[in-house]
């Protein structure tokens, strides 16, 4: 907010809200990013103008802050190189790493970029990694012994004896981006609170506490008397631990050091199209009526009540891929995501937030739309399944065109935009023909902001566990915060809220 108030662009404000989150331990981007195989911090960037351009990384190491990456490679393909080469949008592992270093952008080693928190959960995945290959080989042992033939050697296999690849560690289920235990390990040890939160023998503590990732993010993402402008990640964390003392901390004065708990308005507005949208409220799924056990989630009713808002143990033990928009006060548009990808991926793996139109999309104003539309959306779940189905392009170009799947698979016209949402979800990402065959289970999380002549327009929906995301305007005097919980019939939860101009 401060960025805009003070004349910034929305591009501005984007990248000041993601380089705040990357700098804290809270989120699985920057500092505190789920850490490959190896044992390497790689993360995933991408900034979009109101324009369309883009900036990117993908796989990058060692650059302390990614979207800032981003940032300069959107800034550099609009300048010309000589003998007529056309200049990246996007670079990817060491290439990337190399140009962060020629134009500035701050780079660190390795061990700077790992939290407390990610090297925990690396090293009991690790172990659960070893159960798992200790099962195969036993298998393998029995199976060779009733056949002639010795037994072919994995390819998934490097010559260590660990696994090459994040494939042998999903043989019973499926890693997510941010989760506190390996899947399918009944025998895998449970998140511990204790010892996830207990760092005063690690060189990175410091003696404060950061906000919640939605919370954080929308304080310094927003600007203008007619702007709106909100993070998302999928799931708020606990650890109130921040970054190595070596990090400059992006909005120091602003950072709190008491007791921080979501909260939510006090009334919600119905399920209705934009147009019909109440001022300033969220709202969620059919059959959620209001704050309580059957709303927004447990954290949510105890802060309505007025009770303390604290993190209880067992709540939120992750979070995922964050994501901002906003728009500032000539009305243009931009949005950013950025992720440290699936926790034991395959070193190079590029995930949805380094992908335009997968984890980030902007559709532009068209120049004779009289009504000014313009439309984005950021996304965070299994990048795999998002990158099939085109997610985050997909999503606004239904609430820009106003359309959804019908019969046949014709587009036909919805201007219930709740609809769009759960369209989106159900038929577009769930129903895509190359996601609803999958074994592994497919999870989203989206959030959109449509800009119009008449209002902006806050949109989201998810079918992941919970979803956390906070907005405010430039005549706001703080920002609207929700996690909002899956429900447990399997509801697909929308929501949002409108900023009138």
């Amino acid at each position: 907010m401060r960025y805009l108030k003070a004349g910034g662009s929305a591009v501005d404000a984007v990248e000041a809200a993601i380089r705040t989150l990357e700098s804290k331990e809270i989120a699985n981007a920057g500092y505190g990013s789920n850490l490959t195989i190896e044992g390497v911090v790689e993360c995933d960037a991408t900034i979009v103008d109101h324009l369309g351009r883009s900036g990117a990384c993908g796989a990058v190491s060692c650059v302390k802050y990614p979207i800032s990456l981003a940032r300069t490679i959107l800034d550099h393909c609009s300048q010309p190189l000589s003998l007529r080469r056309v200049p990246p949008n996007l670079l990817v592992g060491i290439g990337a790493t190399k140009f962060a270093h020629q134009q500035g952008v701050v780079t660190l080693p390795n061990e700077l970029m790992v939290a407390p928190n990610a090297m925990d959960r690396y090293q009991r995945w690790k172990e659960d990694l070893k159960k798992v290959k200790a099962q195969q080989v036993k298998d393998a042992a029995a199976l060779s012994s009733a056949l002639p033939d010795p037994p072919v050697a994995d390819p998934n296999v490097a010559a260590s004896g660990e696994p090459g690849d994040h494939t042998q560690a999903i043989a019973t289920g499926t890693f997510n981006e941010g989760q506190p235990d390996s899947p399918g390990m009944s025998g895998a040890v449970p998140y511990d609170t204790a010892r996830a939160e207990d760092h005063s023998t690690s060189p990175y503590r410091l003696a404060s506490t950061t906000t919640p990732a939605g919370e954080s993010a929308s304080r310094t993402s927003m600007r203008s008397p007619v702007s709106t402008t909100v993070t998302a990640g999928g799931g708020t964390p606990r650890t109130p631990v921040q970054g190595p003392p070596t990090f400059e901390d992006p909005d120091s004065r602003m950072r709190k050091t008491t007791g921080y708990g979501p909260f939510l308005p006090n009334a919600w507005s119905p399920k209705v199209p934009h147009d019909g949208v109440e001022d300033a409220q969220y709202h969620d799924g059919p059959g959620n009526e209001g704050p309580g056990p059957q709303g927004i989630g447990s954290g949510a009713s105890r802060a309505s009540r007025g009770a303390p808002c604290r993190y209880l143990p067992g709540e939120d033990a992750v979070s995922d891929t964050v994501g901002a928009i906003a728009i500032d006060m000539l009305g243009n548009i931009a949005a950013a995501s950025s992720s440290g990808g699936i926790g034991m991926k395959h070193p190079g793996r590029v995930g949805p937030a380094a992908l335009v139109g997968v984890g980030t999309a902007v559709v532009p104003v068209h120049p004779d739309d009289v009504d000014e539309a313009t439309v984005a959306a950021v996304t965070s779940g299994t990048g795999e399944h998002m990158a099939t189905t085109d997610a985050s392009r997909t999503c606004a170009e239904r609430l820009y065109y106003n359309c959804k799947p019908g019969p046949g698979g014709q587009m036909v016209a919805e201007y219930n935009e709740d609809a769009l949402m759960e369209s989106f979800v159900a038929q577009d990402f769930l129903g895509h023909p190359g996601v609803k065959h999958e074994l592994t289970q497919a999870a989203i999380g989206v959030m959109a902001v449509k800009k119009t002549r008449k209002g902006h327009y806050l949109y989201f929906a998810h079918n992941t566990d919970s979803f956390a995301l906070a907005s405010m305007s430039s005549t706001e005097k703080s920002p609207q915060v929700v996690m909002s919980r899956l429900k447990q019939d399997g509801t697909i939860i929308r929501g949002g809220r409108k900023i009138s101009i």
